[in-house]
Formats: structure tokens, C-alpha cells, sequence
């Protein structure tokens, strides 16, 4: 089982999902400057340790990790943020067995005079391991590790659409060159992975690692009108567990298009076939999140978290 962790305006709570099959225990926060907004620098991206008593996180101008009292153990700088500086989010993510940091650095739109690239560190010392160059003007990325000790980037370039790339230790990166699927997973068993469209008209099944789509669904698949004004499928699934990914299809209703509606639906993994609907309530279409163990976590309407 991953490491759960979530990030509130200036902590990050760690919390123990080994406890039982729907357990879910606090057991750690990390204290972190504000969340970085597009006015004001802070923090970013962060990632803790299976060990759960080491915090790696991202500001504006570096990466950090410390440890339970929050001093620092290292720090790798990625420059200032020039004037001209936009929406830009650095992410940070471990290799599967803690040993390096992969940091995507948006550094075209930080305006730090230089190209984006994705770095790896040593994460017991920060030394830097890797780092490449990437083609792109990202406002952020998500990283997914993959057991083998390689790791799966989706760069956002906002209207510009959104890149995909794996990332091997000491190789250069493959880019799948599609600029149109956004990323939201692999599977458990690190065959298969999962997209959405960036015009969120589809979700498809990959075959891992060469991107070959198994299966593709559409909102006519899931039995809703793909005509129908403000109907999608949001970028929000995920593997929760081997055979299945669950897929959340948003809508809005009313004159003014201003009550939000959401359901949350499972698809199985290797054919596409509709499995039928999560009946749950969560406090948004992004709220769910899949741990690839059949459980998933969602927020209560008082903030406590759930584990189901």
C-alpha cells in the first residue's frame, strides 16, 4: 500500500491505511509554508516516505525534505520566479522504492529564464542524479511511480493541450506525443494505465508501457446523450484495483446551467464493459480517490476523511 497523504492550507497530514481494509489513522502532520497561489510563492508539490517521518516538498524556488520536527536535511534550488512569472507548479513525487525524487520544474512559466525540465535527486541526500530538458510550457504536472523504479509525467499546457512521458532513471524520457490525453493512473499490476481526453468526450484503457489503447468508452457508452450541453467525463478516474476503473461523468442542470451534478461509475479494467454505479455523495466530482486496494477515500462535508 502507498503512502496517504493530503495537503490542507499550510500541513500535510499523513495518514496509515494498513490498519485494517478500511482503516484509515492520522498519524503524522508536517508543518509547510501556504499553499502557493499564482499572487503569492509558498508550497507545492509534496511526497512522504514509506517510513511516513520524511516530508519532501516543493516551493517556488526549491525542494526540500525534512524531517518530523520539519528541519531541513537538504535543499535543491530551482531559481526564482522571474516578473514575468505565470501559473506554475512544481511537482514533486518518489520512486516506488524511496530511493530518488522526481521533480517536474514548470520552468517556462516560472519565467526562470530556461527551458522546463524533470529532474531526479537522490532522496536521502538531494544530490542531483538527472536531469532533462522538456519541449513544453506546463502550468504543472502529476507523476505516477511505477514499481519498477520508472515514473509516468502528465505536463497540463492549459489550451495548449497536455503531454505524456516516461521516465527512466539515467535515460531520456519517452514521449508518447499524443498532446491531447490527460493521465490519471496505472494499474496495480503495472500493465495498463489510464487517459481522458483532453476535450473530455473519452476515457481509454493503455496497454504499458508502449500506450496501445485496449479499450476506448464514451458518454454514449455510459448511456448519456454526447450531445447534451455540459455533460463530460471529468479528469478524475483512476484504478481501484486490478479490474476495475471507476470513471465520474459530470453535468450541470437548471436555467442557468448552476446546479452540478456528478455519478461515479465502474468499468472493467480489461474490456470497458459498464459495472454499474458507486451510489455515494462526495463534495466534488474530484473528490474520490482510488488506492488500487478495492478502497478509496473521500472527504465528509465536515472535512474528516473516509476511507470505503
Amino acid at each position: 500500500m502507498r503512502v496517504f497523504s493530503r495537503k490542507m492550507d499550510n500541513v500535510v497530514e499523513v495518514y496509515d491505511t494498513d490498519i485494517d481494509d478500511t482503516g484509515l489513522e492520522l498519524v503524522r502532520t508536517f508543518a509547510v509554508p501556504p499553499r502557493s497561489t499564482f499572487k503569492e510563492p509558498g508550497s507545492e508539490g509534496h511526497a512522504v516516505t514509506r517510513s511516513r517521518d520524511r516530508l519532501i516538498y516543493a516551493t517556488d524556488t526549491a525542494v526540500l525534505r525534512v524531517d518530523p520536527d520539519g528541519r531541513e536535511e537538504w535543499r535543491f534550488d530551482l531559481g526564482a520566479r522571474g516578473p514575468g512569472c505565470g501559473v506554475s507548479y512544481t511537482d514533486v513525487e518518489l520512486s516506488a522504492d524511496d530511493s530518488l525524487v522526481w521533480v517536474y520544474a514548470p520552468n517556462a512559466m516560472a519565467d526562470r529564464g530556461r527551458e522546463d525540465e524533470w529532474i531526479v535527486l537522490d532522496a536521502v541526500t538531494g544530490e542531483l542524479r538527472d536531469r532533462h530538458v522538456l519541449p513544453t510550457v506546463g502550468h504543472g504536472g502529476d507523476q505516477y511511480p511505477l514499481s519498477d523504479g520508472r515514473m509516468l509525467l502528465e505536463v497540463g499546457e492549459g489550451q495548449d493541450g497536455i503531454q505524456i512521458y516516461l521516465g527512466t532513471p539515467a535515460a531520456a524520457p519517452h514521449d508518447y506525443g499524443w498532446g491531447d490525453r490527460s493521465l490519471h493512473g496505472v494499474s496495480p499490476d503495472g500493465t495498463r494505465f489510464v487517459t481522458v481526453g483532453h476535450d473530455a468526450e473519452d476515457l481509454a484503457v493503455h496497454a504499458f508501457p508502449g500506450g496501445e489503447v485496449l479499450f476506448r468508452c464514451t458518454l454514449a457508452d455510459f448511456g448519456f446523450d454526447e450531445d447534451a450541453d455540459g455533460v463530460s467525463l471529468e479528469w478524475s478516474p483512476g484504478f481501484l484495483d486490478d479490474d476495475t476503473v471507476v470513471a465520474v461523468v459530470y453535468g450541470a442542470y437548471g436555467e442557468e446551467d448552476d446546479t452540478d451534478w456528478w455519478r461515479h461509475l465502474r468499468v472493467d479494467a480489461h474490456t470497458g464493459r459498464l459495472l454499474g454505479e458507486i451510489e455515494i455523495t462526495t463534495v466534488s466530482q474530484y473528490d474520490m480517490e482510488v488506492l488500487g486496494d478495492g478502497t478509496y477515500v473521500i472527504t465528509d462535508t465536515d472535512g474528516t476523511l473516509r476511507r470505503m
